[in-house]
């Protein structure tokens, strides 16, 4: 029996297919060359993904949080890159069509939303800083109000598909008032002047996703390119923080099914002491520890989601599924590559490339650490 609408049902069964019959055939080559494939994120925007949570009046899904989750943690099963790709793609169309003024919405949905919700194009979250992740307080990149225009000087660190070609801008986190401590979100669309996007990173894991370093050298955007109430940036970014945190777990989630699903076949097929290695108990141990702890994910997931998507309190619920969702992942990755032997350890074998990959789900959007801390304060335990 599922938990889930007719509606998650179905978009779920349309993105699986999809993944293990157009993602899946070319993951492994797209990791060894680094290479992101654009026809992919456009297919999947020809499937609506992008713009499932988006309202139908702007051409979007007008769907919740749960079943976008659902959706990319179909594509982590084959693709961890391509889903941390899809899960940020919209997020700064989302912020416009959120926090934008009416006259910005009138200025900016045809360019840099409906593309967005298509699939067309893509944009970042520049948050992250060299000294600078979850302590949100401590970021330094400044913005200054130089007659109708920002002029912004800092760097960011890590950030997730400026790089891309189908890249429109990037929303900026910045810090607007030193001394009152006020943060903006500003649009920088590429090519503003002052605006580097620095060589990609070369990564342990995600290769095929795009992750830079961008630079700001008195970048000059017009002042009406900061969206929501003015000071009020740094809050909203928090906030933000839940909703990604719940992506993500879905993505590590998708990752943790796979690993299962690999090994549990692979341990039924390999022979050792003229027997099946799923009849031994060391092996079964590592199967079924790994199954319920992908049961006991998708419960925390999904009861994140449903609190975020019914307007309730979630933040703790958030920082849980990110936590365990991903340390999970991490293990069952680990789980795999063992299961396999020494195949594990060789690129021929996917498991390698998603103990790879996972690696970073505990360290993206908030350390594990930075989870429990939350959890804790959630909990009113930091008095």
């Amino acid at each position: 029996m599922s938990d889930y609408s007719e509606e998650q049902e179905a978009i779920r069964r349309v993105v699986r297919e999809f993944a293990r019959k157009e993602v899946a055939p070319g993951a492994a080559d797209r990791d060894a060359s680094s290479r992101f494939d654009y026809s992919l994120y456009r297919r999947l925007g020809e499937l609506g993904v992008p713009g499932l949570m988006f309202p139908e009046a702007l051409g979007g899904g007008g769907a919740d949080l749960l079943t976008f989750c659902l959706a990319v943690e179909e594509v982590a099963r084959v693709d961890l890159s391509l889903s941390w790709t899809a899960a940020v793609a919209p997020v700064g169309a989302q912020q416009i069509a959120i926090m934008a003024t009416p006259e910005q919405k009138q200025m900016w949905l045809d360019e840099w939303v409906k593309p967005v919700i298509r699939g067309e194009a893509t944009t970042a979250a520049a948050i992250t800083e060299p000294d600078a992740g979850s302590d949100t307080a401590g970021i330094q990149t400044r913005a200054v109000l130089d007659g109708d225009e920002w002029v912004i000087n800092g760097s960011k660190a890590f950030i997730t598909n400026a790089g891309l070609d189908n890249n429109l801008y990037a929303t900026v986190l910045c810090l607007t008032d030193p001394e009152a401590r006020r943060f903006d979100t500003i649009i920088v669309p590429k090519g503003a002047p002052g605006y580097r996007i620095m060589p990609a990173y070369r990564k342990m894991g995600l290769r095929s996703s795009d992750t830079r370093e961008l630079a700001f050298d008195d970048c000059r955007v017009p002042a009406i390119n900061r969206i929501g109430s003015p000071g009020g940036g740094r809050g909203r970014t928090v906030r933000g923080f839940f909703a990604a945190r719940i992506t993500l777990a879905s993505t590590a989630l998708g990752l943790a099914e796979q690993c299962l699903e690999i090994a549990s076949a692979y341990a039924q097929e390999r022979h050792a002491f003229r027997r099946p290695i799923a009849g031994f108990q060391y092996v079964q141990g590592m199967l079924v520890e790994m199954a319920l702890n992908v049961e006991l994910s998708r419960l925390i997931r999904d009861k994140a989601a449903r609190l975020f998507d019914q307007g309730l309190p979630h933040g703790k619920e958030a920082a849980m599924a990110k936590w365990f969702c991903c340390e999970s992942a991490k293990q069952a990755a680990d789980y795999a590559v063992q299961v396999f032997g020494g195949m594990g350890f060789m690129d021929e074998c996917p498991a390698s490339r998603y103990y790879r990959d996972i690696r970073a789900a505990t360290i993206a959007d908030g350390t594990t650490q930075i989870q429990k801390h939350v959890i804790a304060r959630e909990m009113g335990l930091l008095g």
